[in-house]
């Protein structure tokens, strides 16, 4: 039992490393995100002047920029689903583990139980 127990807890505990990673990297794309807006607010200055092929460099930069953001995200989001789809899958067998577990204690009892009533 205290096996299984030790089990959920390294569960938990690498869910929650797993979130607080997924945590950190959400807030490093936040500040990314923020320079790509300071970046698109420039070359909305910059596309009223006369300098539109820079302005279209920028332009590039910017959306290759929230391309990798996304895909980040995308990945974080696809390690998270990993982790839960574990977490779930083990869950279950624990959960079965303690059915059965429950069915033996109960076996046991019955034979214990059973046999004081017909040994008194």
């Amino acid at each position: 039992m205290t096996q299984r127990l030790d089990r959920i807890e390294a569960i938990l505990e690498r869910t929650a490393q797993g979130a607080e990673a997924n945590t950190t990297a959400i807030e490093a794309n936040a500040a990314a995100i923020d320079g790509n807006r300071v970046g698109i607010e420039a070359n909305r200055v910059a596309m009223s002047g006369d300098k539109p092929l820079r302005v279209y460099a920028q332009l590039r930069s910017t959306v290759n920029s929230l391309v990798q953001v996304v895909e980040i995200h995308q990945l974080n989001h696809e390690a998270t689903q990993r982790n839960f789809e574990g977490i779930v899958t083990e869950l279950r067998e624990i959960r079965s583990e303690i059915r059965g577990l429950r069915t033996e204690t109960q076996r046991i009892l019955e034979h214990l139980f059973g046999r004081q009533e017909n040994g008194e």
